[in-house]
């Protein structure tokens, strides 16, 4: 065990007090919120967008592609990249809820450490992580739960939050570069290798998801072939270049419907003309029809 264990149960009383409500429990901060689930429930559809999870009490499984990873007490996630995932929760009850904190990650704020670590170690750090992901799962050591508990002690007082949060993030973000696990984000950060040119093949296809997604563009974009390109998209995405696309259409669909739009007009959105084949597909990713979309939450 990497932390002690009494700082993983005042983490727990944290997240009690600061996600009281069952889901998604925001707090001042719009980077940082608690998740309560007291039910367990079988794989749900969602998209992740780049944070660290940590969790406090009960156990979750996220399935990414062919790849499935679990965490619990004392242990996490990152996520680098948007990512299409399901999500299984396992063994909560009202007694013993699944908790958990969710800090959002900032590119542009790691970077700008990342460098500030280069210059006070006097030389550019080269990564050796063999293995490029989006997502990877990371034990909780004291050196980055110390951070956090501070964050969340700043979150009872408006003042604290406003004068030490961002200091605080800025630890978070500067113990997750240092962390034994930190090395992919460097890869990341430092444009190098197979994450910095999948990075801007999924920037590309957030910023088109209007548009028919070809491979063979996006491989020419990233001075990649074509098989190459496949090939790293899987490595760092864990699905293919069209799965991924077809998952953030839908995702944005979803999000069109529940906003108030017809399903034929979601799917023109999201690049699909034809009404039918939208439904079609979109029933087979949620498992219901558009229509059904408000009834299923």
């Amino acid at each position: 065990m990497t932390y002690q264990t009494e700082k993983l149960e005042a983490f727990i009383k944290q997240l009690d007090k600061h996600g009281p409500e069952e889901g998604f429990n925001t707090t001042y901060l719009d980077a940082v919120a608690v998740i309560r689930e007291s039910e367990s429930h079988a794989k749900v559809r969602a998209v992740y967008e780049p944070f660290l999870v940590i969790v406090g009490k009960g156990e979750k499984i996220c399935y990414v592609g062919e790849r499935a990873y679990e965490y619990g007490p004392g242990s996490g996630l990152v996520v680098l990249l948007p990512m299409p995932v399901q999500t299984e929760i396992i063994g909560a009850t009202p007694d013993n809820p699944f908790l958990a904190a969710v800090i959002a990650l900032n590119h542009d704020r790691m970077s700008d450490i990342l460098l500030r670590m280069e210059r006070a170690d006097g030389y550019h750090s080269q990564p050796t992580v063999g293995e490029s992901s989006g997502i990877f799962s990371i034990p909780l050591t004291d050196e980055l739960i110390r951070p956090i508990l501070r964050l969340f002690e700043a979150l009872e007082s408006p003042r604290d939050t406003a004068i030490l949060s961002e200091l605080i993030i800025d630890e978070i973000h500067y113990r997750l570069l240092c962390h034994e696990r930190g090395e992919m984000l460097r890869v990341l950060l430092q444009q190098r290798g197979q994450i910095s040119r999948i990075t801007r093949a999924v920037d590309h296809i957030h910023h088109n998801l209007d548009k028919p997604v070809s491979v063979e563009q996006l491989a020419e974009m990233v001075h990649m072939s074509r098989t190459t390109f496949h090939e790293h998209f899987r490595a760092v995405m864990h699905v293919s270049p069209l799965q991924y696309a077809k998952s953030m259409k839908l995702f944005q669909a979803q999000q069109f419907i529940r906003e108030g739009k017809n399903a034929s007009e979601a799917g023109y959105l999201v690049g699909y003309n034809s009404p039918a084949q939208f439904s079609r597909e979109y029933k087979r990713h949620f498992g219901y029809a558009p229509s059904a979309t408000a009834a299923a939450g």
